[in-house]
């Protein structure tokens, strides 16, 4: 009996019990934080060179219903040896706002930068660099819209091997999307973490500082003035993400902070990338990238659970309806995408609202 109550507080991660080799605790519970993988899968050498030697590789590719994606992790652009709230301090709670920034579960006691270990194995002095790790994702490659099922973000498998604690999707540079919270919880924006073109590295855990972005890399491409955002990246369903800007105005945007509607690459379901910021305190919360893997349906609010983030709301505020659909779309085109999906797209379409787009 005493080994079965220790066990069970063990994976809860109290009293002094520690976590698993590639779990990290948060909020009291232990997740997974990490897939590990020996392999470099068809990746060179030479995309594993150590800082400041690092190089950028992605390599996508068709494999039967999947497009994957093997990467390094290293984003296509430099990124200085950094810490979050300075050298000296640790990786949570700005000392901006009285906080101890030494003083959460995932990161207890580490203070930054780093100075060596498994987790560790480029040190600098001017702080924790990127560390190259191998990844890969599979992607659907004909998501289906029409199935009803709406999930939180989380939930999904698409990452095979690396770091896979809130990844969301990947980057067409081969960077990983992370969810909208830092590692214990709370948004990027009220936690006062510094983002590099939307990114920064993870604190050294697992196989060491591995970069990501939580906003909107406005370093790359992302924008057409006048015209549609280009395709920047895909969600873990498979969808695309598009950047800023719509054919016709503003994207109109459901609670997954997607929509039907024209893209660069025909009509189809797809998300938008955001250039918001978020305050706290009454505000609603708007997607950087994600609010749910959708279409949500009206029911974005059913995927909140205790599981992820503490049970924060990221929902987007939506069009109003349960279907929302881009301004200017046409209704045939729209039916003709449904069709693919549904014998009767229009039974379909009918059950559900829909905002004014004609």
């Amino acid at each position: 009996m005493r080994l079965l109550w220790l066990s069970f507080f063990c994976v809860a991660c109290a009293h002094g019990c520690p976590c698993g080799k590639y779990e990290l605790c948060v909020r009291g519970r232990c997740v997974e934080a990490f897939k590990p993988s020996t392999s470099t899968g068809s990746l060179s050498i030479e995309c594993f060179a150590a800082w400041p030697n690092l190089t950028d590789c992605a390599r996508w590719s068709v494999r039967g219903d999947f497009k994957v994606l093997e990467s390094n992790g290293v984003p296509p652009f430099s990124v200085a040896p950094y810490c979050p709230f300075g050298l000296g301090e640790g990786y949570c709670e700005s000392p901006a706002f009285g906080g101890n920034s030494t003083d959460c579960a995932p990161f207890l006691g580490m203070s930054c930068p780093c100075t060596g270990g498994e987790s560790c194995p480029n040190p600098t002095p001017y702080g924790d660099v990127i560390q190259p790790v191998y990844q890969r994702f599979e992607f659907p490659r004909r998501p289906d819209p029409t199935t009803g099922v709406v999930r939180h973000m989380y939930n999904n498998s698409v990452l095979k091997t690396g770091n896979s604690y809130q990844v969301i999707g990947a980057h067409l540079s081969g960077v990983q999307l992370k969810g909208p919270a830092e590692a214990n919880g709370y948004n990027v924006d009220t936690s006062l973490i510094p983002l590099f073109c939307g990114g920064h590295v993870t604190p050294p855990v697992g196989p060491g500082p591995v970069y990501h972005f939580h906003k909107a890399a406005d370093c790359l491409d992302i924008a057409t003035p006048g015209r549609h955002g280009p395709l920047v990246g895909f969600a873990a369903d498979g969808f695309g993400i598009y950047g800023f800007g719509d054919t016709v105005g503003e994207p109109v945007l459901d609670e997954c902070h997607g929509h039907f509607g024209d893209t660069p690459d025909g009509f189809a379901y797809h998300y938008h990338a955001s250039a918001v910021h978020n305050r706290g305190g009454t505000m609603a919360f708007q997607p950087y990238y994600l609010g749910c893997l959708g279409p949500s349906l009206g029911k974005c609010n059913s995927t909140i659970t205790a599981d992820y983030d503490g049970g924060a709301d990221w929902c987007g505020p939506g069009c109003g309806a349960d279907v929302c659909i881009q301004t200017g779309s046409n209704r045939s085109t729209l039916l003709a995408y449904i069709s693919i999906f549904q014998q009767d797209p229009i039974a379909w379409l009918s059950a559900y609202s829909t905002n004014a787009f004609e």
